[in-house]
């Protein structure tokens, strides 16, 4: 198995909060977030969306974030410190969130539940600590929509190793196309869908390939793909997306529900 680089994996973290923005405001203003609310993010590692939405939707709100890992949480205490925004950053787990029962008006899980082994259990303990009539909100992926073209020699086997690696992990490369059963099963009421394209006619090619591959190529290695051609397979998608007919796409999924 391959392991992240941190400096590489703390870049990409912050990218993709920029990366997505347009598509993730259209969602929060979906899932109906509002300026007062006390926003949980669940799965926060340095706070870089904390810290956004902080700024920019909750004026008169506040975020408490919550990360299994307690080296991203002091990074985020030390980027935050002086910021004068409204931002918790405490150690938790999904399955075990640090808070009282209906303590937050929205939870949120951000490209978190690709890597759970027990979704709908992650979605009830965001509901016990949301209060009723709040709302529960997932954003993720499926590798079922990412494409590129030209396509490099061996992606498809790419895409299968990564979700074995991830399934492996008790986690689910398939996961976007799931999340509203998942709400219905959880028992959240009225859960809305959301699926928006992410092409690379509105990111930079580069910036796409870094944001949906980069991970994939450095967690997937033996017995799932020999040692070092998942990182050759990336090499060569970048180099083919310095040619003027490079395109690719993928979907991002969110999904909503209300607390009964």
């Amino acid at each position: 198995m391959e392991t992240l680089d941190a400096e590489v994996e703390l870049r990409r973290l912050a990218s993709q909060v920029e990366l997505v923005r347009e598509l993730e405001d259209d969602f929060l203003e979906r899932a109906g977030l509002r300026t007062t609310d006390h926003l949980l993010d669940v799965g926060c590692g340095p706070g870089f969306f904390a810290e956004r939405v902080a700024r920019e939707w909750l004026t008169d709100g506040r975020v408490t974030g919550v990360d299994v890992d307690p080296s991203l949480l002091e990074l985020g205490r030390e980027r935050l410190a002086g910021s004068g925004l409204d931002i918790e950053l405490v150690p938790g787990t999904a399955v075990r969130l640090p808070l009282q029962d209906d303590e937050a008006d929205f939870a949120y899980a951000r490209f978190l539940f690709q890597h759970l082994s027990e979704p709908v259990e992650v979605l009830k303990e965001m509901a016990r600590v949301t209060r009723p009539g709040g709302v529960v909100a997932v954003v993720d992926t499926d590798d079922g929509s990412l494409v590129v073209h030209p396509e490099p020699e061996g992606f498809d086997d790419l895409l299968r190793a990564s979700a074995r690696a991830q399934a492996d992990r008790g986690g689910d490369r398939a996961v976007g196309r799931k999340l509203k059963a998942l709400m219905l099963e959880a028992g959240l009421l009225e859960p809305g869908m959301f699926v928006r394209a992410l092409t690379t006619e509105v990111v930079p090619p580069q910036a796409f390939i870094a944001m949906t591959l980069s991970f994939k190529a450095e967690t997937t290695g033996p017995p799932f793909m020999e040692e070092g051609r998942a990182a050759r397979i990336l090499e060569e998608t970048r180099r083919l997306a310095g040619r003027p007919d490079f395109f690719a796409h993928g979907l991002g999924y969110g999904a909503w529900g209300r607390v009964p």
